[in-house]
């Protein structure tokens, strides 16, 4: 199996810059209340308030955000996941206990 190099190109850098500081973001709305109601642009949340922030504080959205920005990361590098490994195991032969042969007829 060949390795590829590693990429440090520029759109790289640029991609996970912005996934660190929207991650960074999210963090700091999810912990002060009213920075996250200045953002909505009312003076206090609501109690049913189901946006990006209150999922991420949750813990819903970290496993899609990450699912996503690797899918959304591969299209522009213009690559796909690899392949899993062939198996090629060797079929067990069907064998009788002894004593206990096919019928005769």
């Amino acid at each position: 199996m060949k390795l590829r190099p590693r990429v440090s190109g520029p759109l790289f850098r640029l991609v996970a810059a912005g996934c660190v500081a929207l991650v960074l973001a999210l963090t700091v709305l999810a912990v002060c209340p009213s920075l996250h109601a200045w953002l909505h642009g009312e003076k206090q949340l609501d109690p049913n308030d189901d946006c990006a922030v209150v999922l991420f504080a949750q813990g819903l959205t970290p496993a899609l955000a990450a699912i996503v920005a690797l899918v959304v990361a591969l299209r522009v590098m213009g690559e796909r996941l690899p392949d899993a490994p062939r198996l090629f195991l060797a079929a067990r032969p069907f064998e009788f206990p002894p004593g206990r042969g096919p019928p005769a007829n």
